[in-house]
């Protein structure tokens, strides 16, 4: 792993990313929130001390809320199809905290798995990944528990980082990440000494949420599938959704068709096992029927399902879901209070 002195500001960093031949997306402000977009302007862009996180996560760069997968048409009784396929550009993704870059590995499990997902794959490859370490955070944060940390470098291609000495280092983390280097290269110097990073980091580190003992959460949850603790726990869930759509690593998704007279698309959009709709079968029978069964799926996804299959914690400790529960539903306290006992 090689390391960089940043030989000029954030911002300069920022001009030289957008010249290049690629799409510079980067956490900019809309209205009252932070937002990742398509970059117009570089002087629209937060630099990494201005936000604590986005509303959404980027992971929509990569797996969009609705995108079509082919299209069809009727001719008297034969249908023509054609698949359909994005244009895929270079793109680089600027900003991104360790909890949203974590995401990426994660969800590159379930879009590799028994289904190559061209769709999503082509989209990661073609995109680079820059993370920068937290110097903000609030009460919703726990990476800690999701074994991530403030200075997390887990699925940046690159990571930003403050150092003691009042400049910023880049560590150079794969290869998409040393030929982006390649190209600025102009603007950065190799550290041949260890530098020591900005203490900040391990005070956020001292100051976030108390990690909890995933095993043993695992333990408790393999075990109380059917308690009736689920009841309470999910009696204010309102089955929205929200904590599904703004969440980095959930990646549920429904496949429809929009006809308009003999012709049509066939779309995927994003779902979320929080609805009513999403294990309803053509016969009527509904296996989660109730809130509380779903809510307990969202729980046991998030903590061991995707674990048994995958060895990793459908979770990042964002706090995107805590945020914009409209009802204060907060998964981390959920989980702490479920098992308080063990």
């Amino acid at each position: 792993m090689k390391v960089y002195k940043l030989m000029v500001s954030q911002s300069e960093l920022l001009e030289n990313l957008f010249k290049l031949d690629s799409e510079l997306i980067a956490p900019q402000k809309k209205d009252k929130n932070v937002v990742f977009e398509k970059v117009t302007d570089v002087k629209n862009v937060l630099l990494s001390n201005e936000y604590i996180n986005s509303v959404r996560s980027a992971k929509e760069f990569m797996f969009p809320q609705t995108e079509p997968i082919l299209e069809f048409e009727y001719k008297n009784k034969d249908i023509k199809i054609n698949d359909t396929f994005p244009v895929v550009k270079e793109q680089i993704l600027f900003g991104l905290r360790p909890c949203d870059a974590a995401a990426f590995p994660t969800i590159d499990e379930i879009f590799n798995y028994v289904y190559k997902d061209e769709f999503y794959i082509s989209r990661r490859e073609a995109t680079t990944l820059i993370g920068v370490a937290c110097k903000k955070f609030d009460e919703a944060c726990f990476c800690t528990t999701v074994g991530l940390a403030p200075d997390n470098m887990t699925g940046s291609d690159l990571f930003l980082i403050s150092a003691e000495g009042g400049f910023d280092l880049l560590y150079v983390l794969s290869e998409k990440g040393k030929s982006l280097i390649e190209k600025i290269g102009n603007i950065v110097s190799v550290v041949e000494e260890p530098v020591k990073v900005d203490s900040i980091y391990e005070k956020i580190e001292d100051e976030i949420r108390t990690p909890l003992n995933l095993d043993k959460v695992r333990q408790w949850l393999a075990a109380n599938f059917e308690n009736p603790v689920w009841n309470e726990s999910s009696s204010r869930c309102l089955g929205c959704g929200s904590c599904a759509y703004l969440c980095p690593t959930c990646h549920c998704f429904d496949i429809v068709d929009e006809v308009m007279y003999n012709k049509g698309l066939r779309r995927k959009n994003w779902d979320a096992c929080q609805f009513p709709l999403f294990t309803l079968h053509a016969s009527g029978h509904n296996p989660r029927d109730k809130q509380s069964k779903r809510f307990r799926q969202r729980v046991m996804h998030k903590f061991k399902y995707y674990n048994d299959r995958f060895n990793k914690t459908l979770c990042t400790g964002c706090g995107r879901c805590v945020r914009v529960c409209p009802v204060n539903l907060d998964i981390y306290q959920v989980v702490k209070e479920l098992t308080a006992d063990i």
